[in-house]
């Protein structure tokens, strides 16, 4: 073995704390008159982890003759290092010969000091979580309350005009629609819950509206050929059709129409089963409906005749095709 490098350590011992990092400097020389390309090594002795000690930047180094340089050893010890001494060195060898000239550096004393143990701060955490919890309760309480409103007049007002009256004091409109002649197609002409009366906030106000009229007069019989004529019989109304009815159903956030158009007495319409859901953090709002069977009644009125309809907090489903469906968000 050729010693062509002198090495010496800044000291004999290394002390880390306790976040476990320490360093030393060593200097390295080049003791022969001939420029030489050197490996620089960290060697751990005994029961020193090899992974806590590393050289700052370049292992590799060009070394002129008689020249020398610093070498930093990093010391990083892994969390839960057990207290106590270690040693390690630094070797320093010849990249063309390894073999013979290399040099091994002096045994330095690694000091590992066993970590202090953090001080408890006070649990201030739970202090703000309580007060936190008691603001959340004071104010679901004051959401979720039921609040009562009074119940506006919206007879006399078409639908759209209706449904923004209600909806200004938090309240919901659902609509049936019903020929009436004497009053506007759209218009207003009944409503339950009664003006004035007391309801929930988000209660539903349904509304009665005039759908169009299909009355068909049939003409007087004929007249009578005695010398006093009878009176001339009053004209009667003949129901020969159903207009046009709407019937919905809605949920917190979702919406189901059954739009059904003038059609002959005796027409039935199928819708099939399905449901329609609106997904709005952290429920599901899902309004669904059995198969159900509408019919043209012999009163001119449509009717559901079979089937159901609701609204659940479920999520599953879809509503399917049919002309005579339409859904929406709220």
């Amino acid at each position: 073995m050729n010693r062509i490098f002198a090495i010496t350590a800044a000291s004999e011992r290394v002390s880390v704390g306790g976040d476990g990092r320490g360093e030393i400097t060593f200097t390295v020389t080049n003791s022969s008159a001939r420029p030489l390309r050197g490996q620089l090594r960290v060697r751990p002795l005994g029961s020193t982890r090899g992974e806590w000690l590393s050289v700052a930047g370049e292992t590799e180094r060009a070394f002129s003759p008689n020249a020398t340089q610093q070498v930093v050893v990093k010391v990083v010890t892994s969390p839960g290092a057990p207290a106590g001494k270690y040693q390690f060195r630094l070797d320093a060898i010849s990249v063309v010969n390894p073999d013979d000239d290399f040099t091994e550096g002096p045994t330095v004393d690694l000091e590992v000091k066993a970590a202090e143990a953090p001080k408890k701060a006070f649990p201030w955490w739970i202090v703000a979580a309580a007060g936190g919890a008691v603001i959340l309760i004071v104010t679901l309480t004051w959401l979720l309350w039921p609040k009562s409103v009074e119940v506006p007049d919206v007879v006399g007002l078409d639908l759209e005009e209706a449904k923004k009256k209600l909806e200004d004091l938090n309240l919901k409109a659902g609509f049936t629609s019903q020929a009436n002649p004497s009053v506007l197609r759209y218009r207003v002409y009944g409503q339950d819950p009664k003006r004035n009366s007391m309801a929930e906030a988000g209660a539903t106000v349904t509304l009665l509206i005039a759908a169009e009229n299909t009355l068909v007069a049939s003409q007087p019989g004929p007249m009578a050929t005695t010398n006093a004529a009878p009176p001339t019989p009053a004209p009667t109304r003949v129901v020969s059709a159903c207009a046009s009815r709407v019937f919905r159903s809605e949920s917190a956030r979702s919406w189901v129409e059954f739009r059904l158009p003038q059609a002959s007495l005796g027409f039935a319409i199928k819708v099939p089963a399905g449901a329609y859901n609106k997904y709005v953090f952290p429920a599901c709002n899902r309004v669904w409906w059995d198969d159900i069977t509408f019919s043209c009644e012999s009163t001119g009125v449509w009717e559901k005749i079979q089937g159901n309809w609701g609204a659940d907090g479920l999520c599953h489903g879809t509503p399917g095709s049919s002309p005579y469906l339409a859904t929406g968000d709220k």
